[in-house]
Protein backbone atom coordinates (compact mmCIF):
# COMPACT_ATOMS: atom_id res chain seq x y z
CA UNK A 1 0.00 0.00 0.00
CA UNK A 2 1.16 3.49 -0.84
CA UNK A 3 0.30 6.74 0.83
CA UNK A 4 -0.57 9.67 -1.42
CA UNK A 5 -0.72 13.29 -0.40
CA UNK A 6 -3.22 15.11 -2.62
CA UNK A 7 -3.78 18.84 -2.78
CA UNK A 8 -7.04 20.15 -4.22
CA UNK A 9 -8.14 23.68 -5.07
CA UNK A 10 -11.12 25.03 -6.96
CA UNK A 11 -14.27 27.11 -6.70
CA UNK A 12 -16.28 25.97 -3.70
CA UNK A 13 -19.65 24.32 -4.32
CA UNK A 14 -22.02 22.03 -2.43
CA UNK A 15 -21.15 18.35 -2.71
CA UNK A 16 -17.45 18.86 -3.45
CA UNK A 17 -16.17 16.82 -0.50
CA UNK A 18 -18.67 14.06 -1.26
CA UNK A 19 -17.43 13.99 -4.87
CA UNK A 20 -13.82 13.71 -3.68
CA UNK A 21 -14.61 11.02 -1.13
CA UNK A 22 -16.65 9.03 -3.64
CA UNK A 23 -13.85 9.23 -6.22
CA UNK A 24 -11.33 7.97 -3.66
CA UNK A 25 -13.68 5.18 -2.57
CA UNK A 26 -14.64 4.12 -6.11
CA UNK A 27 -10.94 3.78 -6.96
CA UNK A 28 -10.06 1.61 -3.95
CA UNK A 29 -8.50 4.41 -1.89
CA UNK A 30 -8.73 4.72 1.86
CA UNK A 31 -9.13 8.34 3.10
CA UNK A 32 -6.74 8.56 6.09
CA UNK A 33 -6.54 12.26 6.96
CA UNK A 34 -7.42 15.65 5.57
CA UNK A 35 -7.54 19.36 6.16
CA UNK A 36 -10.19 21.14 4.10
CA UNK A 37 -11.18 24.82 4.05
CA UNK A 38 -13.20 27.39 2.22
CA UNK A 39 -11.20 30.58 1.71
CA UNK A 40 -12.42 33.57 -0.33
CA UNK A 41 -14.95 31.41 -2.20
CA UNK A 42 -12.36 28.77 -3.05
CA UNK A 43 -12.17 25.23 -1.72
CA UNK A 44 -8.66 24.24 -0.66
CA UNK A 45 -7.69 20.90 0.77
CA UNK A 46 -4.96 18.44 1.44
CA UNK A 47 -5.70 14.73 1.78
CA UNK A 48 -3.72 11.68 2.79
CA UNK A 49 -4.93 8.58 0.95
CA UNK A 50 -3.81 4.97 1.20
CA UNK A 51 -4.13 2.91 -1.98
CA UNK A 52 -2.65 -0.27 -3.46
CA UNK A 53 0.02 0.28 -6.12
CA UNK A 54 -2.12 -1.09 -8.96
CA UNK A 55 -4.89 1.48 -8.29
CA UNK A 56 -2.70 4.60 -8.22
CA UNK A 57 -2.93 5.30 -12.00
CA UNK A 58 -6.72 4.92 -12.15
CA UNK A 59 -7.23 6.98 -8.98
CA UNK A 60 -4.94 9.72 -10.32
CA UNK A 61 -6.78 9.77 -13.64
CA UNK A 62 -10.21 9.86 -11.98
CA UNK A 63 -9.20 12.73 -9.70
CA UNK A 64 -7.76 14.70 -12.62
CA UNK A 65 -11.13 14.45 -14.41
CA UNK A 66 -13.02 16.19 -11.59
CA UNK A 67 -14.52 19.34 -13.09
CA UNK A 68 -13.08 22.68 -11.98
CA UNK A 69 -10.46 21.32 -9.60
CA UNK A 70 -6.70 21.58 -9.70
CA UNK A 71 -5.25 18.37 -8.28
CA UNK A 72 -1.63 17.65 -7.35
CA UNK A 73 -0.61 14.18 -6.14
CA UNK A 74 2.63 13.29 -4.37
CA UNK A 75 3.63 9.83 -3.22
CA UNK A 76 4.73 9.74 0.42
CA UNK A 77 8.03 7.90 0.33
CA UNK A 78 8.84 8.14 4.04
CA UNK A 79 9.38 4.76 5.61
CA UNK A 80 8.70 5.50 9.25
CA UNK A 81 7.37 8.53 11.03
CA UNK A 82 9.50 9.50 14.03
CA UNK A 83 7.64 9.87 17.31
CA UNK A 84 7.47 13.53 18.29
CA UNK A 85 5.83 15.51 21.03
CA UNK A 86 3.47 18.17 19.77
CA UNK A 87 2.86 21.51 21.41
CA UNK A 88 0.18 24.13 20.80
CA UNK A 89 1.02 27.79 20.30
CA UNK A 90 -1.63 30.50 20.23
CA UNK A 91 -0.76 34.02 19.08
CA UNK A 92 -3.30 36.86 19.31
CA UNK A 93 -3.01 40.59 18.86
CA UNK A 94 -4.09 43.63 16.91
CA UNK A 95 -3.90 42.76 13.23
CA UNK A 96 -0.97 44.27 11.36
CA UNK A 97 1.38 43.40 8.52
CA UNK A 98 4.07 40.83 9.23
CA UNK A 99 2.80 38.92 12.27
CA UNK A 100 2.96 35.51 10.55
CA UNK A 101 6.37 36.34 9.06
CA UNK A 102 7.80 37.41 12.43
CA UNK A 103 6.50 34.39 14.34
CA UNK A 104 7.47 31.81 11.70
CA UNK A 105 10.95 33.35 11.32
CA UNK A 106 11.52 33.05 15.08
CA UNK A 107 10.22 29.46 15.11
CA UNK A 108 12.59 28.62 12.25
CA UNK A 109 15.53 30.21 14.11
CA UNK A 110 14.72 27.98 17.08
CA UNK A 111 14.66 24.85 14.86
CA UNK A 112 10.93 24.29 15.38
CA UNK A 113 8.86 22.51 12.76
CA UNK A 114 5.32 23.76 12.15
CA UNK A 115 2.99 20.78 11.91
CA UNK A 116 -0.24 22.79 11.50
CA UNK A 117 -1.19 26.44 11.27
CA UNK A 118 -4.62 28.05 11.28
CA UNK A 119 -5.05 31.81 11.21
CA UNK A 120 -8.03 34.13 11.34
CA UNK A 121 -8.82 37.83 11.60
CA UNK A 122 -12.04 39.05 13.19
CA UNK A 123 -13.43 42.37 14.26
CA UNK A 124 -12.98 42.94 17.98
CA UNK A 125 -16.32 43.23 19.78
CA UNK A 126 -17.00 46.78 20.99
CA UNK A 127 -13.69 48.04 19.58
CA UNK A 128 -14.11 47.78 15.82
CA UNK A 129 -10.49 47.07 14.92
CA UNK A 130 -9.37 43.66 13.63
CA UNK A 131 -7.88 41.05 15.96
CA UNK A 132 -5.49 38.48 14.48
CA UNK A 133 -5.24 34.97 15.89
CA UNK A 134 -3.01 32.06 14.94
CA UNK A 135 -3.06 28.51 16.24
CA UNK A 136 0.07 26.48 15.60
CA UNK A 137 0.85 22.86 16.28
CA UNK A 138 4.60 22.61 16.76
CA UNK A 139 7.27 19.91 16.85
CA UNK A 140 10.08 21.11 19.12
CA UNK A 141 13.63 19.79 19.15
CA UNK A 142 14.05 17.62 22.25
CA UNK A 143 16.64 19.96 23.76
CA UNK A 144 14.44 23.08 23.48
CA UNK A 145 12.42 24.06 26.56
CA UNK A 146 8.89 25.46 26.23
CA UNK A 147 9.88 28.37 28.45
CA UNK A 148 12.58 29.36 25.93
CA UNK A 149 10.04 29.32 23.10
CA UNK A 150 7.65 31.46 25.14
CA UNK A 151 10.39 33.95 26.07
CA UNK A 152 11.72 34.27 22.53
CA UNK A 153 8.27 34.82 21.03
CA UNK A 154 7.26 37.36 23.67
CA UNK A 155 10.27 39.48 22.67
CA UNK A 156 8.83 39.93 19.16
CA UNK A 157 6.28 42.56 20.11
CA UNK A 158 4.48 44.03 23.10
CA UNK A 159 1.11 43.82 21.33
CA UNK A 160 1.11 40.04 20.85
CA UNK A 161 -0.28 37.58 23.39
CA UNK A 162 1.72 34.32 23.28
CA UNK A 163 0.53 31.07 24.86
CA UNK A 164 2.50 27.81 24.50
CA UNK A 165 1.32 24.59 26.09
CA UNK A 166 2.61 21.05 26.24
CA UNK A 167 -0.54 19.56 24.76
Amino acid sequence: MKHLVITVIGKDRPGLVETLSDTVYQNHGNWLASSLSKLAGQFAGILQIEVADQYIPVLSQSLSKLNGLQIHIVEDDSKAVPVTTLHNLTVTGNDRLGIVKEVTAKLNQLGININKLKTDTQSAPNWGYPIFSANFQLELPSELALETVQDELEQLSDDLNIDVDDN
